[in-house]
């Protein structure tokens, strides 16, 4: 998605970049505080006695940082991804690391902003630093794609360890590809249906995708028509890109077909039927 580091061509320039990120929220301060009493209203009737201590609560930063979102994604209003990003500048000012992350992707992307995968990274880093593990994950894909930083696999797979460890769905079924292809990392396929469970269970779609094409398949398993079926269909009902949509109905077919057939064979031999069933359930 973005990228930078050292030994590329442009690092003394981000370095900066990544420095004059930093400052900014100090420099936004004041900017930030006039936004707050505008949207509350107070700024006619401010006592000016009462100035010097006004702070900028976590939940003004966070209506900034949803009043942002609105336009970014066009919630009721018509997208403006330069409005979105004044109102995410707001909240970043004062530590909001959500609102940092997503002025990453906005540069990363080039909506509303000149493209520079500099600049992203630069927040992408200020956001991880204060806490988003989605910025960390847009970190660790920087060094996974290469984009603006020499390609790292192992630089990759160490950013989202720590991620994953710390209980991040995305960052562990992330992983969980390292392991299974054995880039970056060593091949171990039995880590990475552990890591895929773990996302699955905190409800991560593109996980419950793979890990549901693992049983339906036998990948490395006994093969489970019933469990795939089961994590295929709430992976459907979460919603997922159209790609992984089109693997999962395919699986869920396969694994569909592969049921009815084990029930027909059960219909036919009554007396295999309590066997029959036990083959198609796995011990968990």
């Amino acid at each position: 998605m973005l990228a930078m580091g050292c030994g590329h061509p442009d690092f003394e320039r981000s370095q900066l970049a990544v420095l004059e990120h930093r400052r900014l929220p100090m420099k936004l301060h004041k900017v930030a505080v006039i936004g707050v009493l505008l949207i509350c209203g107070s700024v006619a009737h401010a006592d000016p006695r009462s100035e010097p201590s006004r702070a900028v609560t976590v939940e003004q930063a966070a209506l900034m940082y949803r009043r942002g979102v609105m336009y970014d994604e066009g919630l009721g209003v018509q997208t403006d991804s330069a409005a979105a990003y004044r109102w995410y500048s707001l909240a970043a000012a004062q530590g909001h690391a959500e609102s940092m992350n997503r002025i990453g992707i906005l540069y990363a992307t080039g909506r509303g902003l000149p493209q520079d995968y500099v600049a992203a990274l630069g927040w992408f880093r200020l956001a991880a630093a204060n806490g988003s593990m989605q910025a960390l994950n847009n970190v660790a894909n920087a060094y996974f794609h290469g984009l603006g930083v020499p390609q790292s696999y192992a630089m990759a797979a160490t950013l989202l360890k720590g991620a994953a460890q710390r209980g991040d769905a995305a960052a562990q079924y992330r992983l969980g590809l390292l392991h299974d292809s054995g880039l970056g990392v060593a091949r171990d396929s039995q880590l990475a249906r552990e890591l895929f469970e773990r996302s699955a269970t905190q409800g991560y779609a593109p996980a419950m995708v793979t890990l549901g094409r693992i049983y339906v398949e036998a990948i490395g398993v006994r093969r489970d028509s019933a469990r795939g079926q089961a994590l295929l269909r709430a992976a459907l009902d979460h919603g997922i890109p159209s790609e992984l949509r089109e693997l999962a109905l395919f699986e869920l077919g396969v694994a569909s077909a592969r049921l009815d057939e084990e029930r027909a064979g059960a219909a036919e031999h009554p007396l295999c039927a309590s066997a029959c069933l036990t083959a198609s359930i796995s011990v968990p």
